[in-house]
């Protein structure tokens, strides 16, 4: 067992090319990933020979510019002013298109998919690309070989995957997989078999709102099933739709805007509650980490301006969305639950609060391409022998004041 309790999937016994699903589509003229010259190789395969074809373009390709905003940053340093040089080294985007693939011979182990896997095992690279590689686990011929044939074996089934690396932490599971759930809408029009939903099983409670998510746009009745990580399984066929993002700052803007209106008209029934708070103040849960030394001071000092805290950590999907949406000003902690800013109508001014050192674009990112007003401020870490973003952190009250005062 690894430290997550899970078992690993057999060592690697030998390597397997690559391919690109819908490579013309999804990357237009524009060059492939270089990393797909990874040091194990790879064919320039054509996607039919390995049993892969496109069904449909389900958002297309994008393009945006990041302009950090004046003011952004409260109470600037020489840490600051070297973070904005980076962010102005990477402040253009393009983003490749979203495509509804089907597979058929497939094999699905721990959110990477094997093409041809009866024959010839090719990694789909884009459920394995180098930003992703360090959360997943690769399989071995003999986990292929060896993968559940029954499970998904009714041909009566639609079968869509919807998962990527990141899936057990809910700000990727919005970003990253909520977006792609259109692939159903497509689905059913083609095809009059029902549809199950297939993503990986983590636990109890990401699994509980990822579900509640998946059923809140879909409907009630959608089938869902979760798969065990330390198995793997085969399709005759199966739905994949490619990603909407590259971790941490490419967001397909239209995917993303797709996933916020369906969000509120399907899970909240359109405009937000009138009397839901205007202004959040977003807490961490406790075990976390990356806590707020000074935690009752901001709290108090919140109330004082007039804002509701809310600790979303445990709280049902509909009523994240729900309060997100009728926000006119968000202040938090960078974590996963800030990522429901997602659901903000635009223009909404959001505050972060940081430890000094983070280089974390992943939220000024999301903000731009949801059309919000960025601020950071960073607080001093306590403890310099670890990374940054694992370290608690002070913040200092002045310079929050300053934060509130600004609004």
């Amino acid at each position: 067992m690894n430290a997550d309790g899970v078992a690993p999937l057999a060592h690697e016994a030998e390597r397997f090319g690559y391919v690109c699903c819908a490579a013309d589509l999804t990357y237009g003229s524009a060059a492939l990933p270089s990393d797909l010259a990874d040091a194990h190789g790879w064919a320039e395969a054509d996607p039919a020979m390995l049993g892969i074809a496109p069904v449909a373009t389900l958002f297309p390709t994008a393009r945006y510019r990041w302009r950090f905003p004046e003011g952004g940053i409260v109470r600037p340093t020489a840490f600051t002013q070297e973070l904005l040089q980076f962010y102005a080294g990477i402040a253009t985007r393009d983003c490749p298109a979203s495509v509804l693939v089907r597979l058929t011979d497939a094999v699905l182990a721990d959110s990477v998919l094997y093409a041809r896997a009866s024959t010839t095992p090719t990694i789909v690279y884009e459920t394995y690309r180098s930003n992703d590689r360090h959360a997943v686990r690769r399989a071995s011929r003999a986990d292929i070989d060896g993968a559940d044939r029954a499970c998904f074996a009714d041909p009566n089934w639609q079968c869509l995957f919807i998962g990527s690396a990141g899936s057990f932490n809910y700000g990727h599971w919005l970003v990253d997989d909520l977006p792609r759930l259109k692939a159903m809408a497509t689905m059913r029009r083609l095809d009059a078999r029902p549809v199950r939903v297939v993503i990986q099983g983590y636990g109890s409670d990401i699994d509980r709102v990822r579900e509640e998510s998946i059923r809140s746009l879909l409907g009630a009745a959608t089938h869902i099933d979760l798969l065990e990580r330390d198995r793997a399984y085969h399709f005759a066929e199966l739905y994949y739709p490619t990603p909407v993002s590259l971790h941490p700052v490419q967001k397909l803007p239209p995917a993303l805007d797709q996933a916020a209106h369906a969000a509120l008209e399907q899970a909240i029934g359109g405009d937000p509650d009138p009397g839901s708070p205007t202004l959040l103040y977003v807490g961490r849960a406790a075990g976390y980490g990356r806590g707020i030394v000074n935690a009752d001071m901001v709290a108090e000092m919140m109330r004082d301006y007039g804002f509701t805290t809310i600790d979303p950590d445990g709280m049902s999907f509909v009523d994240q969305v729900r309060l997100f949406a009728g926000a006119q000003v968000v202040v938090g902690q960078m974590g996963a639950a800030m990522t429901n800013t997602m659901f903000c109508r635009p223009t909404t001014t959001l505050v972060y609060l940081a430890p000094t050192g983070w280089i974390e674009p992943f939220y000024w990112d999301l903000s731009v391409v949801r059309g919000h007003y960025y601020r950071v401020l960073f607080g001093k870490v306590t403890d310099d022998t670890v990374p940054p973003h694992r370290s608690d952190f002070t913040i200092d009250p002045d310079a929050l004041r300053d934060a509130l005062d600004a609004l």
